[in-house]
């Protein structure tokens, strides 16, 4: 009589725990995802029978906000992502330009290179919790020298004290100006705003300087050559109550 045994042979398992992982951005800052963010980073960490790392990620959903991109191409619902992609820095997260804050995620399943199969769980997701933006001030109000001859006034212009200065005006957002203050006050002369002296102190919007309401009038009694310099500040329009009156 024969008796004979069958041996079905190993069969690899595929992942059983994939968890869940949150990271916190700054705004405006792209995130470069690893191996690592999908595994050991995750609650409950990545889990295996047979202890094989990760062979590939699926992507089952995509975030709402920002963009998840594979080497600057949007990834798309049900892609593959092999580990090796991940690995070289090619899986990023780019968060939207957005003042407040947000939170956004995506759903993914790992495949093991044993099995080179999917888990099937849903517990893969993959948070962004991402910061408002923090609008800096003004970074640079500059100097400049305006040139006149003998009781002609100047009409200033917002230029004047921005594209015209040395350095010129800056703003790391990249804001208009909004505003100028005046911190003190000519020797000679008497500067303007709609026909009343000015002060100091006083602040000024930069449409109303476009629109000719601020001047400079020279003191008629003073023939000799005068140089009359007087200082300011600039604000900008993320940050209008902010003035500044140096560069950083």
């Amino acid at each position: 009589m024969l008796y004979t045994i069958t041996n079905a042979g190993f069969t690899n398992g595929r992942p059983v725990a994939i968890g869940a992982n949150t990271i916190n951005l700054l705004n405006r800052v792209t995130h470069t995802y690893t191996l690592a963010n999908f595994t050991t980073e995750t609650s409950p960490v990545y889990s295996d029978p047979e202890g094989d790392a990760l062979s590939y990620i699926k992507v089952l959903s995509i975030p709402a906000s920002g963009s998840l991109e594979l080497s600057g191409v949007p990834v798309i619902v049900d892609q593959i992502i092999i580990s090796g992609n991940i690995s070289a820095g090619n899986l990023k997260y780019v968060s939207d330009d957005t003042n407040p804050a947000y939170s956004e995620a995506f759903t993914f399943d790992i495949a093991d290179v044993g099995s080179q199969s999917l888990s099937g769980l849903a517990t893969g997701i993959m948070t962004m919790t991402v910061a408002a933006v923090v609008n800096s001030p003004v970074s640079c109000a500059g100097d400049n020298t305006i040139a006149k001859n003998y009781g002609v006034s100047h009409v200033f212009t917002s230029a004047n004290f921005t594209s015209e200065t040395t350095p010129i005006y800056a703003d790391p957002d990249g804001d208009a100006a909004y505003a100028l203050k005046i911190l003190t006050l000519p020797a000679d002369g008497d500067l303007f705003f709609n026909g009343v002296l000015a002060s100091v102190n006083q602040e000024i919007l930069m449409t109303e300087i476009d629109a000719g309401l601020f001047t400079y009038v020279p003191d008629p009694v003073i023939i000799t050559v005068q140089s009359l310099p007087w200082t300011f500040a600039l604000s900008d329009t993320g940050n209008p109550t902010t003035f500044i009156s140096t560069c950083v």
